[in-house]
């Protein structure tokens, strides 16, 4: 997915919560699609983080705080 030694899976990691979110590219969609077409473990996890945000939408019918989504990837991202 990007250079030389770097994990493909670490890669997928970074992009699964941007993917769920409809937020990448086209060639970074293409890229997600074929690794996780490629590897068990990402494309488990990813069934798991897609039921998982099926099952929050389900029984939380309140919005989001303003805001809230931002500090949640800001928190993810260790910032």
């Amino acid at each position: 997915m990007a250079g030389l030694n770097v994990d493909p899976c670490v890669e997928a990691e970074k992009r699964l919560q941007p993917y769920l979110d409809r937020m990448l590219t086209s060639d970074e969609v293409a890229a997600v699609e074929a690794h996780l077409s490629a590897c068990r473990y990402c494309a488990d996890r990813y069934v798991f983080e897609a039921k998982l945000r099926a099952t929050v939408k389900r029984c939380c019918s309140d919005p989001i705080p303003a805001g809230m989504v931002e500090r949640l990837h800001r928190l993810r991202a260790g910032a």
